[in-house]
């Protein structure tokens, strides 16, 4: 038994036997579904790359090899092999360990992302750029779907007399079940059971020259009569599949593919949640990212039962719209986290999920919305600045009526620096013709997509990863996009939005704040009527935002206020454009960014007085 919190670094794997190296997989399994079900986490992916992650310690040299893992997620036994497990009591927290690769934690995080598919780019960056180091990407939950990596792979692969080696880990799951042709693709790449088996056992049992001048063989072979592999059709040389959950034989597999001498793909089937039963059963992808949970049933703690999330309300308000009326949802690879299965379950023709490719699913909106049909593009908004020139270009440049949801919007909590919501607002203020709205609650969320429906323009309705009280929403309600004023004063005035506004306003009633309180939902474009009376009250004013501070509503009436000549000081509270968000409890961050409680009314103090 290993005391895996005592672990300084990988070179200890190198002394074990294969059964120590069995009894180590076992342990860090436990390990992981032990610390996971309090912290929360990503839990699926880590269990299935395991035994992947410890025959690249045993095989290779984390010394002269550079192991990158795309996304980021699937690195926690990394994390452990490389002398983390004592900090995993605070992943995700605030101050704590991160959920993805961080290179100011160990000097083996050699590629930091949270966002899928990038990694066989940067490989052949950090190729080019020292000829010493071999890169050893590992690639899965679908990322090898996305544009980007096909353009890593199309470059990579003519590169001759070197040898990156890209692990594909074929789980057939994204955060859902895999979706898209290169799904039925790599299904024929599989195999049938009978073939796989065969060559595990070839693998086990023939010298590793053998096997070697075998595989040589099978391809000079098979290339007279047909050339169908993509990977081969790019200039790799493609080994498998082979079963990425059994240790030993790869391990034998590892040796042999060290040798080789030009990029090679190495396929590797594994259970995603191996070991881990409720995990190993989910098709839906509840236990790719998970809060705190029930390790004996898997059942996730429910800390509030009586709200919902802003998420959950969405997918049920355009549940109860389809039943009237004819529309398409579209999400890149969010069906589950955007609360989306209930609409595909129900008008599975009218659903889309395009799977890891944001940039295409924005394309496919507006091709959708040329021909007059209605169109819902849901995505979270860190992975919409994945189709920034999609939608400005072939959205906003045509002004196509394209309701675009943006989930997750603001601070969204554990996922961190790559994850945070705070940047869309910029992006979309830049676009031509893009209506830009935040809602303060779920009932306005609903009247604005609701006024979105009857709108011929692209409007942008931004929510944040919160949650309010159940309630019976009245799905029939339409809100404008006109300012509100929520409450009326006389030293101040606060302009925001979103479910900030609300948590201004109970701040103001609680400590009887004499100030004049504005929904702003509109973002872009201004109420210009509601601005005019606004300075013509002569009051400082307050424009409160959880975005970074550049290119905002703060700007924008800033702007009014210069062209029309008023006086009124105008003040911001948001974020600096060069400060990168850490990942942490939302009130944690509040605490340490000037978003607490205390903090905005320690602001509007100082301001109004």
């Amino acid at each position: 038994m290993i005391d895996l919190e005592s672990i300084k670094d990988p070179s200890f794997i190198k002394d074990l036997s294969i059964k120590e190296l069995y009894e180590l997989c076992d342990q860090i399994r436990q390990f992981l579904i032990d610390h996971i079900s309090v912290t929360g986490g990503h839990l699926s992916s880590n269990l299935g790359v395991v035994e992947i992650t410890v025959a690249m310690y045993y095989v290779f040299d984390p010394e002269k090899d550079e192991f990158l893992f795309d996304v980021g997620h699937q690195s926690y036994v990394h994390k452990i092999l490389t002398g983390r497990a004592k900090d995993f009591t605070t992943l995700r927290q605030f101050n704590g360990m991160s959920g993805y690769i961080k290179r100011s934690e160990s000097k083996y995080d050699i590629w930091e992302s949270g966002h899928s598919s990038t990694s066989i780019s940067a490989a052949s960056g950090l190729m080019l750029s020292d000829e010493t180091k071999r890169p050893i990407v590992v690639i899965g939950d679908t990322s090898i779907s996305n544009g980007v990596a096909f353009e890593g792979l199309n470059y990579l692969g003519q590169i001759k007399n070197r040898c990156p080696i890209i692990i594909l880990n074929d789980n057939k799951m994204g955060i859902s079940k895999s979706v898209g042709a290169l799904t039925k693709t790599f299904l024929r790449l599989r195999s049938t059971r009978f073939v796989r088996v065969t060559k595990s056992a070839f693998q086990k049992i023939l010298p590793n020259p053998i096997v070697r001048m075998g595989h040589q063989i099978k391809r000079s072979i098979k290339g007279l009569f047909q050339n169908d592999n993509m990977f081969e059709d790019l200039g790799f040389d493609y080994f498998g599949p082979y079963y990425g959950n059994k240790l030993k034989s790869l391990i034998k597999l590892f040796e042999r593919v060290k040798k080789n001498k030009d990029p090679l793909v190495l396929h590797l089937l594994t259970q995603k949640g191996k070991g881990y039963a409720p995990s190993e059963n989910d098709t839906e992808g509840s236990f790719h990212g998970v809060g705190p949970f029930d390790p004996k049933t898997g059942i996730e703690y429910n800390d509030s039962p009586d709200k919902i999330s802003y998420s959950e309300a969405v997918g049920n308000y355009l549940v109860n719209k389809r039943e009237k009326e004819q529309f398409f949802v579209i999400t890149p690879a969010m069906k589950n986290g955007a609360h989306l299965t209930k609409f595909a379950d129900a008008y599975p023709k009218d659903f889309i999920d395009v799977g890891i490719a944001e940039e295409h699913a924005a394309v496919m909106s507006a091709g959708i919305a040329l021909h007059n049909k209605k169109v819902v593009l849901l995505m979270y908004s860190t992975f919409a600045q994945r189709a920034y020139d999609e939608i400005l270009n072939d959205i906003a440049r045509q002004n196509l009526k394209v309701i675009i949801g943006i989930d997750r919007a603001g601070i969204v909590g554990e996922d961190g620096e790559t994850h945070q919501g705070l940047y869309d607002v910029s992006m979309f203020m830049g676009m031509p013709n893009v209506i830009v709205t935040m809602p303060r609650s779920i009932e306005e969320a609903i009247g604005l997509f609701n006024y979105a429906f009857n709108v011929d323009k692209p409007i942008v309705i931004r929510y944040p990863k919160s949650k309010e009280l159940k309630k019976d929403f009245d799905y029939n309600y339409v809100c404008d996009l006109s300012w509100e004023i929520i409450k009326e004063g006389k030293k101040g005035i606060v302009l925001g939005y979103g479910d900030d506004i609300t948590r201004i306003l109970n701040i103001a009633n609680d400590n009887n704040l004499d100030i004049t309180i504005v929904n702003a939902r509109c973002i872009k474009p201004l109420d210009i009527n509601m601005l005019n009376n606004i300075f013509k009250m002569n009051l400082p004013i307050m424009v409160f935002e959880q975005v970074v501070s550049s290119g905002t509503l703060y700007d924008k009436v800033l702007e009014f206020k210069e062209e029309n000549d008023y006086k009124s000081k105008v003040f911001k509270h948001s974020f600096d454009a060069d400060t990168i968000i850490p990942h942490g409890k939302k009130k944690d961050v509040y605490v340490a960014y000037g978003l607490s409680d205390d903090e905005i009314l320690d602001w509007i103090n100082k301001k109004i007085n």
